[in-house]
């Protein structure tokens, strides 16, 4: 195999990579766009692989120009669809990280990243390769793994990377676009990691240096008190990713499992999380939306039990205004004089916004009426609930209105 015929230029492009790397604390300024950084990335990526393999009889612009004539061929993107690549940048309340798209629907993406990263709140802010910045639930949380599945509405083009199987120990791969080896643990039978000289973005996706399957996510593990570089590896998870994407996750199971994973929550860049929520317009991080979700609820079981027992008093708790619970008293009254009972079978959230010091829910309920005689009568509303949390972390209900 010839050796690379320039390797003056190759170093220099390596040489590049300090200005990408992240700082100490594990993040990097939103200064740089990230479609750049990505452009840069693969111009590392050919040229560490150039390095390490040699490049033959082709030249880094022959390289190039063949892959240009390869992508020639791919099928025409529609018009509506931005074509991206897999990898990602993870922007969650304490930090940034980064993570991996695993499952493409016509409108919905799926991506797997660190669980820790993302634990604080049950939603993150995600951006793509073209540095488009969008919004992204947590739709699924393992702390058994420490790892979080985020949904993000989107349509795009994309080529969702294929699982490596084979061992991992001594395996050539990249990680957040520079070369590694995979180790393994002494005190572990399958426990792996890298070593790298800077600390590298949690969640990064471990992507084999030979064919650029996806290997693992990076992010650090505790072991007997000390933090450590881990490799989860994709091949033990690949078959969960399928059951959990398609089952989703109740926002009560959800909630338990991050607060599992709030011991590990790292400290990040605070400046660049600040940075990308001023760039988005709006702070997704302002309130918990699973823990609204559980207090909506909480309150429709109240209510149907004051209505069972005929005593408003049982929601005096959930209610922070006299006015709303003078109401209550008098619905309450009203179904109990008819004999009536109420069942709420569904609810689902249409929008939740803070305004002001409040959190503003519209929201759709299903819910059952039954009669003294035992029949049944399928009703719903659209509700707007004006939700307000002291400072003991309580959320009291302060206002009730029915929108249609």
């Amino acid at each position: 195999m010839l050796k690379p015929k320039t390797p003056i230029i190759i170093l220099c492009k390596l040489e590049t990579c300090e200005n990408l790397v992240y700082d100490r604390k594990g993040e990097r300024s939103l200064i740089e766009s990230f479609g750049e950084h990505m452009r840069k990335k693969m111009l590392i990526l050919g040229a560490a692989s150039l390095l390490l393999t040699g490049c033959g009889d082709q030249s880094v612009a022959e390289i190039f120009q063949s892959e240009k004539a390869e992508m020639k061929t791919e099928k025409p993107v529609s018009n509506s669809e931005q074509k991206i690549v897999p990898e990602v940048k993870v922007i969650g309340e304490n930090g940034i990280g980064a993570g991996i798209i695993v499952k493409k629907e016509p409108t919905m993406l799926y991506i797997v990243t660190n669980g820790a990263l993302v634990a604080s709140k049950p939603t993150a802010l995600v951006q793509f390769s073209n540095d488009k910045l969008v919004a992204a639930d947590v739709y699924y949380m393992s702390t058994a793994h420490n790892i979080a599945i985020l949904q993000v509405k989107y349509k795009a083009s994309v080529n969702v990377p294929v699982v490596y199987n084979g061992e991992l120990n001594r395996l050539a791969v990249y990680v957040d676009g520079l070369p590694h080896t995979i180790n393994k643990y002494s005190d572990k039978v399958a426990a792996y990691y890298v070593d790298a000289d800077e600390e590298l973005p949690l969640g990064s996706p471990v992507m084999g240096a030979e064919n650029g399957e996806i290997v693992g996510i990076y992010f650090n593990r505790q072991h007997e008190g000390v933090s450590q570089p881990y490799i989860l590896p994709f091949k033990d998870i690949v078959q969960l990713l399928d059951e959990w994407i398609a089952k989703g996750m109740r926002p009560k199971d959800r909630l338990s499992q991050s607060k599992n994973l709030y011991a590990y929550i790292e400290e990040g860049d605070k400046e660049a999380v600040k940075q990308a929520v001023d760039k988005y317009g709006k702070n997704v991080f302002a309130y918990n939306s699973d823990e609204v979700k559980i207090f909506i609820d909480t309150f429709h079981e109240h209510l149907k039990a004051a209505v069972l027992i005929d005593d408003a008093s049982v929601m005096q708790n959930l209610t922070g205004a006299e006015d709303l619970q003078s109401t209550l008293d008098g619905m309450v009254a009203y179904y109990a004089s008819k004999n009536a009972k109420i069942h709420f079978s569904n609810t689902t959230i249409k929008s939740m916004d803070l305004v002001g010091q409040n959190i503003v829910v519209r929201a759709k309920t299903e819910y059952v009426l039954t009669n003294s005689a035992g029949q049944e009568a399928l009703a719903n509303s659209l509700m707007r609930y004006e939700i307000f949390k002291n400072e003991q972390g309580e959320y009291k209900l302060i206002r009730l209105t029915a929108e249609e």
